[in-house]
């Protein structure tokens, strides 16, 4: 029996109602690009997932090795930093040793730094000395650090000259001779010749001097012992 459409209504329902007519107009209609752009366009969505769900993934192994990375860093700026202050001890270390023995050596060569003089050895002042002929702490002349400083100064050399007139050495030891050196060793000769009343003169006994004191040893300012680099050898 012939279906017969009159109005629009018609042809709704037989589409609705009728499959295969249904899929003849469709096919008639759309052009094959159209009728698989659904199926295409779920394949084209379900790729899209995918990469942004792989995307996702690569971005939070990024972030895990960006912070692993941070982290890192973060332990090897810690050992640089461990290892310079191990490295600063260490220069300390070897400074203070080299401090050490440098007033070793010279504590036994005061004859021979008398003599470097033109000067007869006589004797070498002590430290308790040097606390009596400076006198008591708190006097109003010579701050706590000069005194305890002068107290402690690395050698103090009694000497007399060829017409038997009194001199005093003052002598600060370093392996390697500085401006804390010549400061001290100067300080310390004032001293002696202002308790004393007797000439003074200071010296630096080392092996090497830095280049900013070579022009008061050269001018005869400061007196200098050179010291034996063997001498700092270990027997």
């Amino acid at each position: 029996m012939a279906t017969i459409i009159n109005t629009s209504d018609d042809l709704l329902k037989l589409l609705a109602e009728n499959t295969e007519f249904y899929q003849a107009v469709r096919r008639l209609v759309l052009t094959d690009e159209l009728i698989n752009l659904p199926e295409r366009f779920a394949r084209f969505t379900a790729e899209v997932h995918d990469f942004i769900t792989r995307q996702e993934r690569f971005n939070e192994r990024f972030d895990n090795f960006i912070e692993e990375q941070r982290q890192f860093n973060q332990r090897i700026e810690t050992s640089v930093g461990e290892l310079q202050t191990t490295t600063a001890r260490l220069e300390t270390s070897v400074g203070e040793l080299k401090g050490n023995t440098a007033r070793y050596v010279v504590g036994v060569l005061f004859g021979e730094i008398a003599e470097q003089l033109g000067f007869t050895f006589t004797d070498t002042l002590s430290r308790q000395q040097l606390r009596q002929m400076i006198g008591p702490q708190g006097r109003t002349d010579v701050s706590s650090g000069d005194r305890q400083s002068f107290i402690r100064a690395d050698l103090v050399v009694l000497a007399d000259d060829a017409a038997g007139n009194r001199h005093y050495i003052a002598v600060e030891a370093s392996y390697t001779g500085d401006a804390r050196d010549t400061a001290r060793a100067w300080r310390n000769a004032e001293l002696l010749q202002r308790f004393t009343g007797c000439p003074a003169h200071a010296m630096v006994a080392s092996v090497h001097n830095d280049q900013d004191i070579q022009a008061e040893i050269d001018g005869g300012a400061v007196h200098w012992y050179s010291l034996n680099p063997d001498d700092f050898i270990p027997e």
